[in-house]
């Protein structure tokens, strides 16, 4: 037991030595002013805004997604492609105007 802390000791002196000599110090992030976080926020295009925006393409990409489901669903009873397709875009749009666009696409 002694001869494993031993061991686990003289590791952790060799990565503070490696990681100390190599490593520059990191400057602390600071921390986003509120005029930051406003501009951030803020729609940079006329018209609807983004989030609208969003729902739109969300709702035709769902629609899309939910006609191609719902035509290879059509063997089952109550379901083909127009109502799956309905469904699927008004869940996608719903969600888009909810949840607005995702932080990536911004």
């Amino acid at each position: 037991m002694a001869a494993d802390d031993d061991e686990i000791a003289r590791l952790l002196r060799e990565v503070d030595a490696v990681a100390g000599a190599s490593s520059a110090p990191v400057p602390a992030a600071q921390p986003a002013t509120g005029k930051q976080v406003q501009a951030a926020d803020r729609d940079e295009g006329g018209g609807m805004g983004a989030r609208a925006r969003w729902a739109l393409i969300a709702g035709a990409g769902g629609g899309a997604v939910g006609l191609v489901a719902g035509t290879m669903l059509a063997f089952l009873p109550f379901v083909d492609g127009l109502s799956t397709a309905v469904g699927a875009a008004a869940g996608a749009m719903l969600t888009g105007l909810v949840g607005g666009p995702p932080r990536w696409l911004r």
